[in-house]
């Protein structure tokens, strides 16, 4: 690209590739009258004007339209151009306007080179946004052209990109799992325009979801499936997916909607709006069980041959302390204070997972053994995996298959249930909620979390820790 100043305006040159040249005459270069003598201005306009042209060139090359993006962009380019007075021009008549005047010779000039149908997406693109420039320049509103529109995929890329930009957000999966939503959408939609959706749109979507077998997910290669496959292959089941799972899908559909109608890309009622259900323990969702006794006299009877397995189950069932916690933990986050040992909860799911969570005198082994550095972890076998690239992945895994080989297949009882187990020792023994969840990891009432921030002594953790009994149970010995 070159620019030359010639009397009293600037002028562009853009090369011509060697071998696209036939097509454009034979010439060497294409120049365009910047109409400036203005450089800063003639350097902007010279950017749109060749970033147009080689936009022009890759379409060329490809032997065809360039992608629905790319028309969008061209389009884009050519309307802003053409409102920054890039087409100026000076005809004269009762009530001149040089912006106007200038859309309506550069339309005129595209005429006189190409015919209508000698009209390539990318120049039927730069038509169409100098047609609805004059347009609204005019006064006029032009009317909607859906082939411009962004699609419903690359709004939902733009959302899930300023939404993982947020300050403070942690690596979960709760990435994967919007953008799991919106392929599933994306599929069904075939990514056409946002706006287009309608409530109908939705209704479709949701009733189509509400039959999809709920383990599709897990089958393998089910991921990889066009939308239609997927329904061939997992959809019309008489029990389908879990009302908690529909939810979750339907308001993913509905931030995008919010984020992108304030954004322009779309306008009215939200399609996605009232699918919510009411989730309602015993009806609706089945929640995590404490183990009691027996199930883990059936559980310990025969170990898992993990020995790092076993350890991590010993350690939830003496601390209730999240599967993810124990298996990240280090070494360096095994402490001691006053005399206590501890662990050192960090990187929790929220601000009060964060914690102290002292050392059970039945977890003394782990004391006792030969420690490595602050870095490393206590259980290293454990691969980090997921979003977050968490060792508790692989061990949830691991435990999964170990306690369906003993008999327990139901959902309901997880390794969630150590914690559910501990917990229920706290009530029976009496622990005040406000003074177990500062172990837990669970948010405290206002009063407390507000005007105490420092809680509870680590002496008053311990107390409560002690209270982890398992009179019923033959646990196995750890040297």
């Amino acid at each position: 690209m070159a620019i030359k100043l010639r009397h009293t305006r600037y002028w562009l040159q853009v090369w011509v590739p060697d071998a696209l040249r036939p097509l454009y005459d034979g010439k060497r270069h294409i120049e365009r009258n910047l109409e400036t003598s203005d450089r800063r201005i003639a350097d902007q306009r010279a950017g749109v004007i060749e970033g147009l042209l080689k936009a022009e060139y890759a379409e060329h090359r490809r032997g065809g339209p360039g992608t629905a993006a790319e028309l969008r962009r061209v389009y884009e380019a050519t309307m802003a151009a053409a409102a920054g007075g890039e087409f100026i021009a000076h005809v004269g008549g009762d009530a001149p306007d040089p912006v106007t005047d200038g859309i309506e010779f550069e339309l005129g000039r595209m005429a006189d080179t190409h015919g209508p149908g000698d009209l390539s997406p990318m120049l039927a693109a730069r038509v169409a946004a100098l047609q609805d420039a004059s347009a609204k320049r005019q006064g006029q509103k032009p009317a909607r052209r859906a082939e411009y529109e962004h699609a419903f995929g690359e709004v939902a890329a733009d959302f899930m990109r300023l939404w993982k930009a947020q300050a403070g957000t942690k690596v979960t999966n709760t990435e994967q799992q919007k953008c799991s939503t919106f392929a599933l959408f994306k599929g069904f939609w075939s990514d056409k325009p946002m706006r287009s959706i309608g409530p109908a749109d939705a209704a479709a979507f949701h009733d189509a979801m509400r039959l999809l077998d709920p383990h599709w997910a897990r089958k393998p290669g089910a991921g990889a499936l066009s939308w239609d496959a997927l329904l061939k292959a997992y959809g019309g089941r008489a029990r389908g997916l879990s009302d908690a799972t529909i939810n979750r899908h339907l308001a993913a559909l509905k931030s995008l909607w919010d984020w992108a109608r304030k954004r322009g890309h779309c306008e009215g009622e939200n399609p996605f709006e009232g699918y919510h259900t009411k989730l309602r323990a015993g009806v609706n969702v089945a929640p995590y069980v404490a183990w009691d006794d027996a199930d883990l006299n059936t559980l310990l009877a025969r170990p898992p041959r993990r020995r790092d397995l076993l350890e991590v189950m010993l350690v939830a069932m003496h601390s209730g302390m999240r599967l993810d916690e124990i298996a990240a933990l280090t070494w360096g986050q095994v402490r001691a204070a006053d005399g206590i040992p501890y662990f050192q909860v960090v990187d929790a799911k929220t601000p009060a997972g964060n914690r102290q969570v002292p050392i059970h005198p039945a977890l003394s082994w782990l004391l006792t053994r030969s420690r490595g550095e602050p870095a490393a972890r206590v259980w290293p076998a454990f691969n980090p995996e997921g979003p977050g690239k968490k060792p508790g992945a692989d061990a949830g895994r691991d435990f999964s298959r170990f306690k369906a080989a003993r008999g327990f297949t139901s959902r309901t009882k997880a390794f969630h249930s150590f914690r559910k187990s501990v917990t229920r020792m706290m009530e029976r023994g009496g622990v005040p909620e406000n003074d177990w969840a500062q172990v837990f990891g669970h948010e405290r009432g206002f009063t407390y979390r507000v005007y105490n921030p420092d809680g509870i002594a680590l002496s008053r953790k311990a107390e409560m820790i002690e209270l982890i009994a398992y009179p019923g149970v033959a646990l196995p010995f750890i040297a």
